[in-house]
């Protein structure tokens, strides 16, 4: 019996360790997956596999499972289902990976934010060709092709959602950890990395480079507030930027269940009940109408934390 307390206690801190910690952790994932995740992940570390090799195998489980809602046979969903799941717990083995080991990386995000994408992108396909012989709710008529505009708006507004939640957890993570870079990247760092690429450099390094350079000024475009206090904090003495960084994480802390309610878990979690409900069809109006409204709501209020925060700071 102490045997296997002690057990007990050995994962719960190493699970602990590989989290990202502050509070902004998923809460499905914190609850269905570390448990499995951490023990995964401990398996891939001592077969020498990647965190970059643990993304690609989720990308791999992720879209074979999607490919599963394409029938209406409940089974065959269930199936799909616990594929997808299967594919969200490799999700979260790689960043453990990547922390357990130290080997972080800029690549390593891009390809874990790519394999996200991907992985909701062939769900939105596979969606959109099933609804393409349904029919419209309350008609005879099936959609055939006017379904692609409306799951095309949904991936956009979902793609936006997932920004913008994925900006504001590093936000948090950022002002917690002391400023670490590596909760937050900035697009004046990333130009500057790229700039000073040596002519050697390959081609898929200053591609992957640049993709990420762009994706950051995206999310530095819809968040002015935000901006303009890290820049004032730039300039800022040391003792006046941890009381500006503690001030930031107490209030946006109130905040952090609505990135977690954009995030990739908890919207499957809906998708997969509307599946099964046979209700599937509204699932993009829930993206553009719903999600898109609490993200909204997200900026908004993180906004008003950066503008507040800001102002407490200039009256010094």
């Amino acid at each position: 019996m102490h045997r296997k307390t002690q057990k007990q206690a050995e994962v719960a801190r190493a699970i602990q360790a590989a989290r990202k910690s502050g509070g902004v952790d998923d809460p499905l994932e914190v609850i269905l997956y570390d448990p499995l995740a951490i023990r995964l992940s401990h398996g891939f570390i001592r077969l020498g596999i990647s965190a970059n090799a643990v993304t690609l195998l989720s990308l791999f489980f992720g879209i074979g499972g999607s490919l599963l809602f394409y029938t209406s046979n409940r089974w065959i969903n269930l199936l799909g289902m616990a594929l997808v799941l299967f594919s969200a717990i490799l999700d979260c083995c790689d960043g453990q990976v990547a922390r357990l080991t130290g080997t972080s990386s800029q690549l390593g995000r891009v390809l874990d934010g790519a394999a996200d994408f991907l992985n909701y992108l062939a769900i939105y396909l596979v969606l959109g060709l099933r609804l393409m012989g349904e029919p419209i709710p309350f008609t005879d008529t099936p959609w055939s092709f006017y379904i692609w505009p409306l799951l095309l708006l949904a991936m956009l507004c979902h793609s936006g959602q997932a920004r913008m939640a994925d900006y504001y957890k590093g936000l948090h993570l950022y002002f917690l950890k002391g400023e670490d870079r590596t909760s937050l990247a900035r697009s004046r760092d990333l130009q500057a990395e790229l700039e000073a690429l040596p002519r050697e450099a390959s081609a898929f390094e200053r591609i992957y480079r640049r993709f990420y350079l762009n994706y950051t000024r995206q999310q530095e475009k819809a968040t002015p507030k935000a901006q303009r206090l890290l820049k004032a904090m730039d300039g800022a003495e040391a003792q006046v930027r941890r009381e500006i960084s503690q001030a930031y994480v107490s209030e946006s802390k109130d905040h952090i269940y609505l990135t977690n309610l954009l995030v990739y878990n908890i919207r499957t979690f809906v998708l997969f009940a509307m599946l099964l409900l046979g209700t599937h069809a509204f699932y993009p109006l829930l993206v553009i109408l719903l999600l898109e409204g609490i993200k909204i709501l997200m900026i908004r209020c993180y906004e008003a934390v950066a503008d507040s925060v800001y102002k407490r700071f200039t009256a010094f």
